[in-house]
């Protein structure tokens, strides 16, 4: 007679033989489409991350413009000033892997993949209810609030009243994570919130402009675990670049795109003339519902109450398959923050504390001091501009083509922050954030500049476009699209292989 133990080796055996992992990927993943090659992992490292077999480090046309990136958080719980992160090479890791309260190690707190190629109804769709389990989104085809993906018809293919993941893109990566490391195995030692965060990073196969982005896409939910809700929150976007040789890339600021940007003004010693520049574009900044500029407070409790309060603005995030989501009385908060930062300068050193990662919020030096554009040993105003009236939270905001503005002085190995805010973070309402990480090159050094900025403005239009997905609103799915002109050159999400262009709509909201 077979021993206990014996008999459940066994079953275990035949358990694990009959689970198939096709969708959970692990703990680490990378994006290789295109030209880009991205790393990441379950805890919102991106780049900083070995994945086999290109390794670490973000990656164009097979050579290094990226060593980490990630972002981070600060606000208050009452009078409680927070500040959190993932900044890996800053050696800022607060977030864990999962949800609140999961255990870091278990199964499902890993990453989720979605392809074009996958079989509509096969395994990876299956698989995606694990991920809806843990927040993920889906498209509820059925109108019936649950995630059930069945072929209704038996035709094999998907039909819009049936059920199908959040693919968006060639490719979909998703995972959560939460701000649980103890405040005593932290670098700036702030209590955890309890925070979470849903992250997708997608792209799209396409031989044109747009296959030089990857979108990263941050959904930040107050789990409600200390506070119902946290107040003036900022979200920063954080990047240490290495674009080709580390130590002599320039620091920029687009307002126009609201991205800041690296790149190099003299040949690399590994690209050579043709080095890339890269940009970090905010697409969706998180909503904010501000009384007297946003909406009409009309009973005069600082909420935005429907059918009470009257809207001045209204806050849009494009999502795809899923349609657009459309806040009234709320408006997107743009970047009112950029900042480079070079270890060993006692004013832009890595933030040590809660305050200095404050200070860098709001475009202030590490200490909280205001830089003079006009007196600043790391930068200058060229071109004729007054430098009194260059604003002194968005650094190094000129044109480096055209040598106009205030334009930085340092070719250095240097990291850089750009934040948004104010804005709340009430309990089981997602804000949503999303990045385009966008590079390319020219003949030149400067020309990479120029041509990551034509990317930019490609990916804007696309954006805005709803990646080309059909034109819907989330709340009634009805057609909100005034105008839509394709013409060639881009991808067509339900087609891979065919590249079409397109111009923006005339969005009603």
């Amino acid at each position: 007679m077979k021993s206990c133990r014996s008999i459940i080796l066994f079953l275990n055996f035949m358990f694990l033989a009959s689970v198939v992992y096709s969708q959970n990927v692990g703990s680490s993943a990378s994006m290789d489409i295109n030209k880009i090659y991205l790393p990441f992992n379950n805890q919102g490292i991106i780049a900083g991350v070995n994945v086999p077999s290109h390794g670490e480090g973000g990656q164009f046309g097979g050579s290094t413009f990226l060593f980490a990136s990630g972002f981070w958080l600060s606000g208050y719980s009452g009078d409680y000033l927070w500040a959190t992160g993932e900044t890996y090479s800053s050696l800022v890791m607060d977030f864990c892997p999962g949800t609140v309260g999961m255990n870091p190690d278990d199964s499902l707190a890993m990453i989720f993949k979605l392809s074009v190629n996958d079989n509509p109804f096969g395994q990876s769709w299956q698989d995606w209810s694990d991920a809806v389990e843990l927040g993920a989104d889906f498209y509820d085809g059925d109108e019936d609030g649950q995630y059930n993906p069945v072929d209704l018809n038996n035709n094999g293919i998907w039909d819009p009243d049936e059920d199908k993941p959040d693919l968006i893109g060639d490719e979909t990566y998703w995972c959560v994570f939460n701000d649980g490391l103890p405040a005593e195995n932290r670098s700036w030692r702030a209590e955890p919130q309890g925070i979470e965060i849903r992250q997708t990073i997608f792209a799209f196969s396409s031989i044109g402009t747009l296959g030089n982005v990857v979108f990263v896409r941050y959904r930040i939910k107050n789990t409600g675990l200390v506070s119902d809700t946290l107040k003036d929150v900022y979200f920063g976007i954080w990047a240490d670049p290495d674009i080709g040789v580390y130590s002599d890339d320039v620091f920029g600021y687009d307002s126009l795109r609201q991205g800041m940007y690296f790149y190099n003004n003299t040949p690399d010693g590994i690209y050579g003339n043709e080095v890339p520049a890269f940009m970090m574009d905010l697409l969706t900044g998180p909503y904010s519902y501000i009384p007297g500029v946003t909406f009409i407070d009309n009973n005069g409790n600082y909420v935005f109450d429907s059918g009470v309060d009257i809207p001045l603005d209204t806050a849009v995030c494009y999502e795809g398959p899923l349609g657009i989501k459309t806040y009234p009385g709320a408006k997107n908060s743009i970047i009112n923050s950029a900042v480079c930062i070079i270890n060993g300068e006692p004013l832009l050193n890595d933030p040590n504390s809660i305050n200095e990662v404050r200070n860098y919020s709001f475009g202030l030096t590490r200490i909280g001091t205001t830089l003079n554009p006009c007196h600043w040993h790391f930068g200058t105003v060229k071109g004729g501009v007054n430098c009194n009236e260059i604003n002194p939270f968005l650094w190094c905001s000129g044109d480096p083509v055209t040598d106009v503005g205030w334009i930085s002085l340092a070719r250095t190995d240097m990291r850089g922050a750009e934040s948004s805010g104010p804005f709340l973070l009430i309990k089981d309402k997602e804000v949503e954030v999303l990045v385009g990480y966008e590079i390319d090159n020219g003949d030149t050094p400067l020309g990479g500049v120029t041509a990551v900025r034509n990317v930019s403005d490609a990916v804007q239009t696309f954006y805005e476009n709803n990646f080309v997905y059909p034109v819907i609103s989330v709340d009634n799915k009805k057609p909100i699209v005034n105008s839509f002109k394709l013409n060639q050159n881009y991808p067509n999400p339900f087609n891979p292989i065919t590249k079409i262009q397109y111009t923006i709509p005339t969005v009603g909201v």
